[in-house]
């Protein structure tokens, strides 16, 4: 069954429903510029609060290995549980940058087309989290035409880019990824999360 990945997690409210209605990953953005950047301070009160079977990850934008690390630090806790389980990368990191991590590897590109998809089978990722070009970085809310993915690895493919409760079933009959990344298709607000709307994706994301 395919994976469900809910980013742009701010609050407990929105991330123990994510994982009440089924959520298999939950996204936690560290990237100062967007509207759904979280705090690491804030961050570790949410990761404390849920369950050790979640799958949480990181996104981050052409930031120093350093500050990755310190960054990490917010899911350690003192029984020896790490919170995070992959690092997604979503800026214009080089694939030395991708080597040597202890988590799970998500690189994100933004595709503008089908040639701009053609380093994807040769970067050192685990998985490839595939977005809309947009200016800036971060979720676009749009799509893009998923005949573009075709002849790409999709067992380690997160699809994103404009997915909601209407078009998310038939992108993965399409794609068969991995995973879904929502974001934008599930919010009231930047930030914040509309339950229903979360429902009908994860509900509609499962039955694909």
């Amino acid at each position: 069954m395919v994976k469900v990945k809910v980013c742009g997690i701010t609050n407990l409210t929105d991330a123990l429903k994510a994982v009440d209605l089924g959520a298999d990953l939950l996204g936690f953005n560290f990237y100062p510029p967007s509207p759904r950047y979280i705090a690491p301070e804030r961050a570790r009160e949410i990761l404390a609060a849920l369950p050790a079977s979640v799958a949480n990850v990181t996104l981050f934008v052409n930031e120093p290995r350093e500050k990755v690390r310190d960054v990490l630090r917010c899911g350690a806790f003192p029984d020896g549980r790490q919170a995070f389980w992959g690092l997604q990368f979503h800026g214009e990191e080089q694939p030395e940058y991708c080597r040597g991590w202890q988590w799970k590897v998500i690189k994100a590109f933004r595709v503008q087309g089908r040639e701009s998809v053609g380093a994807v089978n040769d970067f050192p990722a685990d998985f490839y989290l595939v977005d809309s070009w947009a200016p800036g970085y971060g979720g676009s809310g749009a799509s893009f035409p998923w005949s573009w993915l075709e002849g790409l690895p999709a067992d380690r493919l997160l699809l994103a880019g404009g997915l909601d409760q209407e078009n998310v079933v038939e992108g993965i009959r399409r794609v068969r990824p991995y995973g879904v990344d929502v974001c934008t298709g599930v919010e009231a607000r930047p930030g914040i999360k509309d339950h229903e709307k979360l429902k009908a994706f994860i509900v509609a994301a499962k039955s694909a």
